[in-house]
């Protein structure tokens, strides 16, 4: 590809439709199931746990998984590209996030964080996501101190109806969107299944509210199949594989873009769930996925002058584990789930100038053949005190090592750049112990009204890139790890209310959370902290930290077909240890809008808003500005063509506002201020046509 080839389009959007549904649900020890609303393919299960629908939702085909996520209070996304958008919950990411797709566990291949696992879930090929916001439960792996994010087929579940079943879709936007395509069919004999699925999407790069082009073009492809078979309603194996393509993907946050980034996922699955004896159900889920990442600073952007500064930065990344879940009632108030799992995480990643005299001779490792293992054990208890009043409690212990190929020149082990204290520490395997548990009580104080509480311990563990990192530059060291780093431990305390009026009318919930951290993780600018390192240099160090914040929804029937709806989040994020605010922290955000539906049509629009940022920390590196506030408005329709066949279309940014969100990272030098935050894309015309059969 020539370079500097930022593929222009429109200024693009996102939006959501608001589809209003009714669903089924209730709370385990209920008589009587209470319908729920769905608000933009979101069911809102309680103040701590969101349903995400993708094929309820009323929006462009979202170019990352992650857009879709947004519609949930408290859920953010740091953007430096349209591929690749990096999720924050409650004022967390990364690796304080558990993402599971289809049970297992995908890391991606960029230390920079270019391809989080969202970014690589064919959001069309899954039934549901759900976001758990905290620590909710114990189930699915060490950490997750900030949320768990689950990624859920029910193939096994629709594969009891005989014949062909399935969805496909098309949409187009004015503004970097471009089009997009996906289909998902399931065969199933009733016994014997096979589902398979794809997805198409080509990206131009999308222009913000002043008309400036944001370097974000992508092209993605995936698809994936699952075969399976039913031995029972309550029996089966299932394999499944997933392969997602993403090319030619430019970042304006980046000083490096992606010629390619490439993942494979296989996923294994055994369950019964009807067994007579003090086991009443087994699970088995094994997974593995590898990602082949390439980025570099010439063949996508103009390149440097000289050649001798060409930089391709190539890495492997491989994931793989299982998890065994049995369950047991020994009495019919109580449930228990438990069992043990593994994870391994092997990752590499160099770099080379293409244009030497030797273009695969390595100058440096990025990841020096890091690895991460955990196994761990876990139960989770669910009790019924009475037909008002739930417990639940769970507690987790993990074994944890970590270390990195030591002999790799270049390498935070051996680089002579590297003060010998760390060197010495790199060379050290990392083994800890970690203990997390939850315990939960919830209320129904009346058929209205219910009310929760909750406490937990949590430990997230530092990642290769934060332990092992190292990017040199001739000046000295730009960007180092520590492998010294503590885990990080979490005291969360949380409180919630959740009600209903009218008639089940109007819908309304409310959480307040606080988090003590030890040991937090601080990306910083080293300014004599570690002894020996470039006073310039991106560091990690420990820190105790404290994150406290609430959220507030509410929906409200008002009429026929008519409904309006709001909610509010806000975060707020400090460095006890050195009396700074954390950087990259979302500041007071939410949304209102108003839909009606009636028969085939539907319409629609919303608000979405967010305060001025003031709460920053210049000092990390990572905050530049104030970012200002914001109000956006979206407007969308929906008319049924066909029974099965529904046309949606829409406008994003109605007013062609330029705007950012505060998390979104700072621009690249060669494509704008890099003290100033990427903006969001500019106004977006959009339709979208999807079918069912």
């Amino acid at each position: 590809m020539s370079a500097s080839p930022h593929r222009l389009a429109r200024p693009v959007f996102r939006l959501s439709l608001l589809a209003v549904a009714m669903f089924n649900t209730g709370v385990v020890v209920a008589d009587e199931l209470e319908p729920i609303q769905v608000q933009d393919g979101v069911i809102i299960n309680s103040p701590n746990i969101d349903t995400v629908i993708p094929s309820q939702q009323n929006a462009r085909i979202p170019v990352d998984a992650a857009e879709a996520l947004l519609e949930v209070p408290g859920v953010s996304a740091s953007r430096m590209s349209q591929h690749g958008l990096d999720l924050v919950v409650r004022g967390q990411s990364a690796t304080q996030l558990n993402v599971l797709l289809d049970g297992g566990y995908v890391h991606g291949g960029c230390p920079n964080r270019m391809d989080p696992p969202t970014s690589f879930a064919v959001l069309q090929s899954y039934d549901r996501v759900i976001v758990q916001k905290g620590v909710q439960s114990v189930l699915y792996g060490l950490g997750g101190s900030g949320g768990t994010i689950l990624f859920e087929r029910d193939t096994a579940t629709k594969a009891a109806m005989e014949g062909i079943q399935g969805s496909a879709g098309l949409s187009g936007s004015t503004n970097g969107a471009g089009g997009a395509g996906y289909v998902d069919g399931l065969f199933s004999n009733g016994s014997a299944y096979m589902r398979a699925y794809g997805e198409y999407q080509d990206v131009d790069s999308y222009e913000d509210g002043d008309g400036r082009v944001v370097p974000s073009a992508t092209s993605k492809t995936s698809v994936g199949a699952t075969l399976g078979y039913r031995l029972s309603d309550h029996s089966g194996i299932e394999a499944g594989v997933d392969l997602t393509r993403a090319s030619d993907t430019l970042y304006a946050g980046a000083d490096m873009d992606s010629p390619y980034d490439d993942m494979n996922a296989y996923r294994f699955k055994f369950w019964d769930q009807k067994i007579d004896g003090p086991v009443s159900g087994v699970k088995f889920e094994a997974w593995r996925s590898d990602v082949d990442h390439l980025m570099d600073n010439y063949s996508l952007r103009t390149p440097p002058a000289m050649k001798t500064m060409y930089r391709a930065a190539p890495s492997e990344v491989t994931t793989q584990g299982m998890r065994l879940t049995l369950t047991s009632t020994p009495m019919s108030a109580l449930k228990l789930n438990y069992g043990m799992d593994y994870q391994d995480v092997s990752r590499k990643g160099w770099i080379n100038n293409p244009a030497s005299a030797v273009p695969s001779a390595v100058l440096g490792w990025l990841w020096p053949e890091a690895e991460f293992s955990s196994v761990g054990g876990f139960i989770e208890g669910e009790y019924g005190i009475s037909a008002t009043q739930r417990l639940k409690a769970g507690l987790r212990v993990d074994d944890v090592n970590s270390s990195i190929n030591g002999s790799l020149m270049g390498s935070i082990a051996t680089n002579p750049m590297v003060p010998a204290a760390i060197r010495n520490a790199a060379n050290s395997e990392q083994d800890n112990t970690a203990v997390g548990g939850l315990l939960r009580y919830e209320q129904d104080i009346d058929k209205n009204l219910s009310l929760f509480a909750g406490i937990s311990r949590s430990v997230r563990q530092p990642d290769a890139t934060e332990r092992y990192v190292l990017k040199a530059a001739p000046t000295g060291i730009a960007w180092i790890g520590n492998p010294t780093l503590d885990p990080e431990v979490h005291h969360q305390l949380d409180v919630g209310l959740s009600g209903k009026a009218n008639g089940n009318m109007l819908e309304w919930d409310a959480v307040l959370y606080y988090d003590k951290v030890s040991d937090f993780v601080l990306r910083d600018i080293n300014r004599g902290a570690i002894a020996g390192v470039s006073p310039n240099s991106t560091i990690y160090r420990n820190v105790d930290a404290t994150l406290w914040g609430a959220e507030v929804s509410a929906q409200w029937m008002f009429a026929k077909g008519w409904q309006t709806y709001g909610s509010l989040a806000y975060v707020n994020a400090e460095n006890t240890s050195d009396n700074r605010n954390i950087a990259q922290i979302p500041p007071l955000n939410g949304r209102i809008g108003l839909d009606y539906t009636e028969s085939v049509w539907g319409a629609g629009g919303r608000v979405r808003f967010a305060a001025q940022q003031n709460d920053i920390d210049t000092l990390s590196g990572l905050d530049t500005i104030e970012t200002p506030s914001y109000g956006v408005v979206d407007i969308y329709g929906s008319y049924t063509v066909a029974k099965n066949t529904v046309l949606k279309a829409g406008v994003d940014n109605l007013f062609d506002t330029l705007y950012a969100e505060h998390v979104n990272r700072a621009y690249s030098g060669i494509f704008g201020n890099p003290l100033d935050r990427i903006y969001e894309p500019g106004i977006s015309f959009w339709a979208r046509i999807d079918t069912t059969f």
